[in-house]
This record gives C-alpha cells, sequence and structure tokens, in this order.
C-alpha cells in the first residue's frame, strides 16, 4: 500500500500550464531580509528568499524552481543544483548580511533542508495557484470545493478539522484557508460536482461537512516591521490567503490598463500611452517595477508585421530593471517619449519575423535620437518592449547594429 508521502506526491503532480504561468508571472526577484518583508499577495508578483541578498541567485533559483515545475528538474536535482550555485557564489553555509534599511547585521544558512523548504513551499504554492485557477473555470459543471487533509498523525489539529469540509467555490472560506496553510502543510482542495454534493458523501464514504467553519482571527507580532496582524487561527502567518485568487487579482491589475489602452482609437492611445509613461505613477513603477507597464501602443499594420494579435506594448519588470543597469542614463520623462519614437520614427526595420525596431533620429550630426525595439511572442498574444536607448547620428554611423538594420530598413 503507497505510504502517505507517496500519495501525497501523487495527488500534489503539477499542472504546468497554469502553474508555470504563475511562477512567470511573479517576474520581480526582490531581496529581503525576514520572510513576512513580502506580505501574501506581494508574492503574486515578486519572488523572494529571505536575506538572500543577490539579485542573480534570486533569479537562478526562481528559473529553477520554474524547471522543477514544468516537469525538466526534480527535487533532488534542485537542491544538487542549488547546492553548487550557492556554493560556486559563496553563500552556502551560515552568512552574515546586513539589512540595508535598518544597518541590522542578520545570520542566514543555506543547507541541504533550506534548500528543500524553499522547493517545497515555491512549487506547492505553484500548484495551488494553477489548481484555484482550472477550480474558477470549471466552476459551472464543479460547483464546490472539498478540504482534503492525509489523515495521518502529522496533520494539524485545526487541518484535521477542515477534512471534509465542501463548501462553494464563491465562499468567503476559500479566501483564507486554500491550501497549503502552513510550512509543509501537505493539505489540498478537489473540485465537486452538484450531483456529488446532493449524495453528501466523499468517495471514501465520509460525510461531506457543509456548513462553512467559523473563521476565527488571532494576532501576530510581525516582528521585522512591529506591525500586529489578525491572522486567522490553526493557519502560519503568511499563508492565510488564497494563492490563485491573489494571482488572478495581479494578472487583471497588469492587463487593465493594457486592454483599455487597447481599445483605444489610435490618436488617442498613442496620447494616452504617453501620458501614462509621463506620470509620476511611472516614475514610481520604474524605482521599484513589478509586472508590466504598458508603454507604447503600435499601429495595427506594425502588429500585423510582425504577427502580434495586440497593439500595446509592455515593459516588463524584468527589461525595466536591464534597463536601468544598462542605460542609466534614461530619465523617466524620456520614457514617456517612447511613444513619440513608434508614431515618428525615421526608420522602421523589421529584425525579425517577430521584432520590430524604430530609429528616430533629431537634429543635426551631434543630436540625439532613440532607438526602440518591440518584439511579439511566438504566439502573437504578448507584445514587449525589449530595448530603448538613446541615439546620436554618429553612434548610427559607427553603431554595427544599427549599421547592418538600416541596410534593410525602410525610410517612413
Amino acid at each position: 500500500m503507497p505510504s502517505p508521502a507517496q500519495i501525497f506526491v501523487a495527488l500534489q503532480k503539477l499542472t504546468p500550464a497554469e502553474a508555470v504561468a504563475y511562477l512567470q508571472q511573479r517576474n520581480k526577484v526582490t531581496e529581503t531580509y525576514s520572510w513576512s518583508d513580502l506580505w501574501q499577495d506581494e508574492h503574486a508578483q515578486q519572488f523572494t528568499v529571505s536575506r538572500l541578498a543577490r539579485a542573480d541567485l534570486l533569479k537562478s533559483i526562481q528559473d529553477q524552481i520554474t524547471k522543477s515545475v514544468n516537469g525538466d528538474l526534480s527535487r533532488r536535482d534542485f537542491v544538487r543544483d542549488g547546492k553548487k550555485m550557492l556554493q560556486d557564489a559563496g553563500w552556502w553555509g551560515e552568512k552574515e548580511v546586513i539589512n540595508p534599511s535598518t544597518g541590522e547585521i542578520l545570520t542566514t544558512t543555506f543547507d541541504p533542508a533550506r534548500l528543500k523548504l524553499i522547493f517545497d513551499t515555491n512549487t506547492r504554492m505553484a500548484y495551488a495557484a494553477g489548481q484555484w485557477a482550472r477550480i474558477e473555470r470549471a466552476k459551472r459543471s464543479f460547483p464546490y470545493v472539498r478540504y482534503i487533509t492525509l489523515g495521518d498523525d502529522k496533520v494539524r489539529p485545526a487541518h484535521r478539522a477542515w477534512h471534509g469540509v465542501t463548501l462553494p467555490v464563491g465562499d468567503a472560506f476559500w479566501n483564507t484557508h486554500n491550501p497549503p496553510n502552513g510550512w509543509r502543510c501537505r493539505c489540498r482542495v478537489v473540485s465537486v460536482s452538484q450531483r456529488e454534493y446532493d449524495a453528501g458523501v466523499t468517495p471514501t464514504g465520509e460525510k461531506m461537512k457543509k456548513a462553512a467553519p467559523d473563521v476565527l482571527m488571532r494576532p501576530w507580532l510581525d516582528k521585522s516591521t512591529g506591525q500586529i496582524r489578525q491572522i486567522p487561527a490553526g493557519i502560519d502567518p503568511g499563508f492565510g490567503y488564497n494563492v490563485g485568487m491573489a494571482a488572478q487579482r495581479a494578472a487583471q491589475a497588469q492587463s487593465m490598463m493594457t486592454d483599455k489602452l487597447g481599445a483605444l482609437p489610435a490618436g488617442i492611445a498613442s496620447a494616452t500611452a504617453s501620458d501614462l509613461a509621463g506620470s509620476p505613477a511611472f516614475k514610481q513603477w520604474l524605482a521599484k517595477p513589478q509586472g508590466s507597464w504598458p508603454l507604447v501602443r503600435i499601429s495595427d499594420a506594425d502588429a500585423k508585421m510582425i504577427g502580434s494579435k495586440v497593439t500595446v506594448a509592455q515593459l516588463s519588470a524584468d527589461t525595466a530593471i536591464k534597463q536601468v543597469r544598462v542605460h542609466p542614463e534614461l530619465t523617466a520623462k524620456e520614457y514617456a517619449q517612447a511613444q513619440f519614437v513608434a508614431d515618428h520614427a525615421t526608420m522602421t526595420i523589421q529584425d525579425s519575423a517577430t521584432s520590430l525596431v524604430y530609429v528616430l533620429e533629431q537634429g543635426s550630426a551631434a543630436a540625439g535620437g532613440y532607438v526602440l525595439v518591440v518584439k511579439a511572442t511566438r504566439t502573437g498574444e504578448g507584445l514587449f518592449l525589449t530595448s530603448y536607448r538613446r541615439l546620436s547620428r554618429q553612434d548610427a554611423i559607427r553603431d554595427a547594429e544599427i549599421g547592418r538594420l538600416i541596410g534593410k530598413g525602410q525610410k517612413k
């Protein structure tokens, strides 16, 4: 007979499409010095490992987690590769770090147990987010959700009391109690059809609990901030939220501006994109980017040229971070001119089947201009700005890349 651990592994097989989408949505790596520095919904857009103060290492760990969820890397592989990476970088074992906000010296330890915890927590949260996306899609046929534990002696007493709770998908209980509900929590939920609900018993013959349990809150002191938070009793701090709902909220917030901008007439959309990029909100976003920002609206003809089904090019957090690092001279005000570059480029170049380069030359030989590059995703469902930089005429003459592009470009 399979052990509870084997059963859990079998039941927790990830559905890559939804789970990977959740991980990819967390497209900003954030250095934190306490696990509570990012709180609940913030994890839907950001990835962190507490006290790992190296953005490049954070990104590598996130990439490894994504590979694992996608079935390309086992837990054992993750621990092996993560150990080597951290050893090479001098982060294996015990290390002291300084919290730049407080100046406090903190100690952190990276060992196999820590890597396993990182793996388990992130993959289980990805699974939960992906599963909730499926629950939402299937709720017409399966309008209820049932809470399940493994039933062994490792189950927390509070979680054991929730075993068999079966409630509508939209019940407020799932806002706070959709598992995982703590570190190494092995609980899960399953969808339930109307027929199963009416029968009132589970496939194992247990009676469903159709009344929502009382959600009791308790105070918890966040020592990193001194803030007292109210968290659900029986749930570890930081886990009292539905990661799938948080992912949906994050995705909706990111797409809202893009959808509205894409629906506007071209001229109005261009003006609106410039206004958005010139707003204080964009300046704040650029200082600490999360998700994506709809920066440029291109013409329908240009979109068709590269197989894009959308006309709004977004600036992702990853690209924004790269831009600030590679082109620190660009000001937030200059990003507001990106739309002008796309609208009034002196040359538009199709550099590949899915990418366009807009070159705007301005003024005299010594004066400047800009180079803007947008690229459509393979499916054509997404469009992203991949590069934006200043360009002088002298740069254009000696820049091999621009020279190559000009050779196959077309004047506007």
